[in-house]
Order: C-alpha cells, then structure tokens, then sequence
C-alpha cells in the first residue's frame, strides 16, 4: 500500500497526471525482457488513457516490444504516430532509422535521419547514423556530400566519435581510398571490445578480399554482441557462397533463412543471399521464388536495391531453366 502510494506521488510530479498501473505492470515486464507481456500491457494502457500524458513514452516502450517480437509494420506504425504527434521527439527518430537498418531499409533510414538533423542539428550519433544509412543503401552521391557536410558542422569536441571514424573509414572505400579505409577499420577492431559497426563493415571488405577466415572471426565477434541480426548472418552466410576450402552451401541457406526470418522477410539484400543460397543447393524453384521476393522487396524500397542487377540476371538465368 505504501509502495503503490509512493508510486503514486512520483507519477503525479513527473507526469502531473494519476499513474496508469497496466504501463507500471508492462514496464516491470519490459525490463525483463518478457516483451510479450509488456506489450500486452501497454496496448491495454493505450486503449484506456490514450490521451495520458505518458501515452508517447508508452508507445516508445510498446514499439520496441514489437521489435523484438519482430511485428516490424506494428513498431513502424507507433514510432510514426510518435512523431506525428511529438516531431521534436529524437529518440523516436534513432529508434524508428535503426529498425529500418535492420529490416533492410537503408534510404528510409537515411531519410528519417535527415528530418532528425534538420530538426535537431548535427550531432555525432545522428550524422554518424545517417552516413551509413547512406553507405549502406550504396548512396546517392548528394546524400553522401550532405553526410560529409554535416560532419564538418560538428564541434571539435565531437569528432572522436568511434561511430563516426566507422562512417568515415566506410567513405574512404566507397570513394576509392581503400587503404586508408581498411586500415582504419582493422584499427578499429583490434581492441577486446570492439564497435559492432566496425566489425560488420570489416567482415564485409575481408569477404569481398576472399580473406573467408579472417572474416569470419569478424563476424563471430559482432554475434557475440548482436546475435540475430540480419546483416552478419547474411554476411555469414555469403562467406559460406565462396568457393574453396570454406564453401558449405547448406550452412550458408541455414544461415540465409535465419537472416530472413530476423529481418521481418523485409530485407532484399538479406533475400538475395538466400536465393543464391538455395541455387547453391540445386534447389532452383525455391531458388527464384525467393528471388522474385527479393526484387519486390528491393522496388517498395526508397531508392533501388544496390544489387539489383545482380537479382534479375541471378532470375533471368532461373526462368530460362528453373529445374
């Protein structure tokens, strides 16, 4: 009883308004990682007291059940009734530009966080973000010049962001200076604890110079910190694609199909890696049915799916002789 008083007082001068005990109970959960009950909880709150002034915090909390929950278009539609509601909201922003990341939508992501930087101003985690949404989605090029732009505007103070050396070491290479790029990201991962990002983007560039071991140990690193997300598991399955000593194709559909099932069946680039996948298993049907998906998925996207060359040949070639 005294606790649940205490509480009481505590909502009213934070919130100047009475608590709302299914948000309190969800919160409990969430911190729990029960996301399935926190959700509930906090729908239940919402269909109450939408009005609360707590209700956006709430949607914050309900939306990143939905993401781990993986109801990605759910976690979308609170996260843009947020900003709707509340555009000076940055969190709101990070979190709604991140799920895009991770669901494949790298230019969503840069568009959101271009509203957020017109909005806030730069910063070191929203122009680090932002340049590789861009980097991601392989430009454009006036995206990356204003990325390079809002990177001169930071303090200083600012610029020792380890995210924004990432960004600036993802630019080099994807400006010809490969060297430079390169030796920043071995630079980067060479500690005990290691950025996410620079392992990713270090896995990517040892896969591309056949350095399949190596890379791999990349990409074990980053899965120790994240270990469902969609981006190392394709790229680990993509290492099982090579040819030579490491090639095993049914690893990399294992691998594939999870990265597909993590990013919501969202992510084309995810998709491609799968199709090759399944191609790689003579399993050609299913090979250009996932195909198919994948070039649907990479024309919903804003802006067009780096590889998608790649996709229609990898599809001309199955049509032509799909069994």
């Amino acid at each position: 009883m005294i606790k649940r008083l205490h509480l009481c007082i505590q909502w009213c001068k934070t919130w100047k308004a009475l608590p709302v005990f299914n948000w309190i109970r969800g919160a409990k959960s969430f911190r729990s990682g029960k996301f399935r009950e926190a959700a509930l909880l906090y729908e239940r709150g919402l269909k109450s007291h939408p009005h609360h002034p707590a209700a956006l915090c709430a949607r914050l909390d309900l939306a990143y059940c939905y993401f781990r929950l993986r109801r990605f278009q759910d976690a979308d539609d609170q996260l843009k009734v947020v900003l709707t509601k509340a555009p000076t909201m940055r969190e709101a922003y990070l979190r709604l530009a991140r799920m895009q990341l991770w669901t494949g939508q790298a230019m969503s992501a840069a568009w959101t966080l271009r509203r957020a930087l017109r909005e806030f101003g730069t910063d070191a985690d929203l122009v680090s973000t932002f340049l590789q949404a861009v980097l991601d989605n392989g430009g454009p090029n006036y995206l990356l010049q204003e990325g390079v732009e809002f990177l001169k505007q930071l303090p200083p103070s600012d610029r020792a962001s380890s995210k924004l050396e990432i960004a600036a070491a993802r630019l080099a290479i994807f400006r010809g200076d490969y060297k430079t790029g390169r030796g920043n990201l071995a630079r980067l991962t060479a500690g005990a604890t290691p950025p996410f990002e620079a392992l990713v983007a270090y896995a990517e560039a040892l896969i591309a110079e056949g350095r399949i071991a190596h890379s791999r140990q990349q990409l074990r690193r980053a899965l120790q910190i994240a270990p469902d997300h969609p981006r190392v598991l394709s790229l680990f399955a993509e290492s099982y694609l090579k040819s030579g000593p490491f090639y095993n194709p049914e690893f990399a559909r294992q691998l594939a199909l999870s990265a597909c099932q993590n990013s919501g069946w969202c992510g084309p680039r995810e998709m491609h890696i799968l199709a090759e996948a399944y191609l790689a298993n003579n399993e050609r049907i299913t090979a250009l049915a996932v195909a198919h998906k994948a070039k649907e998925a990479g024309t919903r996207l804003l802006g067009n799916y780096r590889d998608v060359r790649t996709i229609d040949k990898l599809i001309e070639a199955l049509s032509q002789n799909p069994s």
